[in-house]
């Protein structure tokens, strides 16, 4: 029986960086987001490698709320799970408690919706960069020491910083800042990793904007050597812009020297919040996957395990999977493992369709493909090697292919020979 995997083709008219060569996918690639310890989704044999903490009620201001005073309880339960089911963690150093902020009742965060100054850096940090940082240098100090080396694998500075009410900062107090994240962590535990400032990406277009101009802001700063790996968000819409945005993080990376390290997105999905329609979740989805993986991203974050905006893989009412998380269950299964032998790329400079090839070993061969211009439903013929003789879908229906012709639309579909 031939194995059941597959290969991708996708076709766009943005440019690519091509791989240098064919890289076998590892599972340490997936991470996720999710906000419940106790649905944890490899209980529902949604596969991932590593847990990030941001939005969950493990913040700094959470485990640090007064001065001298910690309360790790939380934080221990995340650990517990983790350490249960096979994650690493990638915690993110954010949110000041309003006693060390720097303006302890100013509004923070989308809509300005939290009045207690967490956005902003704490108060022994002048503006500059000066100052002696103690408040942070104590918490991490604090952290370390209750974990021990080894339970949480990356730190990360900050979140989303170049978004206003989620860093009221300036950049010299934020490198400041990753210095003492870097250098106290480091005497704990040596083998931990600082993860850099995820950018969401700016410029003229708002949310989806794929400029990275305040990650090159963050390098001439000096901020490049307190870090180990490079962070980026990946909210975008259409997926292909993904593409564009790792490109322009990977010349800030060039410029200022900073090329030999991994490139994290730690978070993403679709972009559109509720309003993005179901149905296209689940190529969206798979598109975004196959697209970081051919411009070298090395781990990313969904957002998330069970969020109605963003990513969303369960549905609470029938406590089963939906739609979108029987895809990523069948794409997990297709792409780790697998070498990708050509990354995803348009056909040609102008052509909707995109595409990227697989092997795995017994001399199986697999091919994505789908069609950017095709609104979700509408399909075009198109014409593919005789090597493959089916395809299957993120639905998990086989068919055999006829005449050398199959359907393509807008979810990728896997051809397989």
């Amino acid at each position: 029986m031939k194995q059941r995997f597959a290969v991708l083709i996708f076709l766009t008219a943005v440019s690519f960086t091509t791989l240098t060569s064919a890289q076998t996918i590892p599972p340490q690639f997936f991470g996720m987001h999710d906000f419940s310890p106790y649905t944890w989704p490899t209980m529902e044999n949604i596969q991932f490698s590593s847990w990030r903490s941001a939005p969950v009620s493990v913040q700094w201001k959470d485990l640090n709320p007064s001065e001298g005073q910690y309360d790790f309880s939380q934080l221990d339960t995340w650990l517990s799970d983790t350490q249960q089911y096979g994650q690493s963690m990638l915690y993110t150093v954010y949110y000041t408690p309003s006693w060390a902020s720097q303006c302890p009742t100013c509004a923070c965060l989308k809509g300005g919706r939290r009045t207690d100054g967490g956005c902003y850096p704490p108060n022994d940090v002048a503006s500059d960069g000066s100052g002696t940082d103690q408040h942070l240098i104590d918490f991490i100090t604090a952290l370390m020491q209750h974990v021990g080396p080894g339970k949480i694998k990356y730190l990360e500075v900050w979140n989303e910083p170049n978004i206003t009410l989620e860093y009221e900062g300036t950049m010299q107090q934020l490198v400041r800042m990753a210095k003492d994240i870097n250098q106290t962590a480091k005497k704990y535990d040596p083998a931990i990793k600082i993860s850099g400032p995820p950018e969401t990406g700016d410029g003229p277009v708002s949310k989806d904007s794929v400029e990275m101009n305040w990650l090159t802001k963050f390098f001439a700063a000096g901020g490049g050597q307190w870090i180990d790996t490079v962070g980026l968000h990946g909210y975008v819409n259409p997926a292909e812009d993904i593409v564009t945005r790792v490109d322009n993080t990977k010349a800030a990376m060039q410029q200022y020297g900073q090329s030999g390290k991994p490139i994290f997105v730690t978070e993403g999905s679709w972009a559109g919040g509720v309003k993005f329609p179901t149905k296209q979740q689940p190529g969206f989805s798979f598109r975004q996957y196959l697209l970081m993986l051919s411009s070298s991203v090395q781990k990313f974050y969904l957002m998330a395990f069970f969020d109605i905006g963003a990513g969303n893989l369960w549905d609470s009412s029938s406590k089963k999977m939906n739609a979108a998380g029987t895809a990523y269950q069948l794409y997990y299964g297709w792409l780790v493992g697998a070498t990708m032998t050509q990354p995803c790329q348009a056909q040609s400079s102008n052509s909707p369709v995109w595409s990227c090839n697989f092997t795995r070993s017994g001399g199986y061969q697999a091919e994505a493909i789908w069609n950017t211009a095709m609104t979700w439903g509408q399909t075009s013929n198109i014409t593919i090697p005789s090597t493959y003789t089916q395809y299957r879908d993120l639905y998990n229906h086989v068919y055999q292919i006829k005449n050398h012709t199959v359907p393509i639309g807008y979810d990728p579909i896997w051809l397989e020979n």
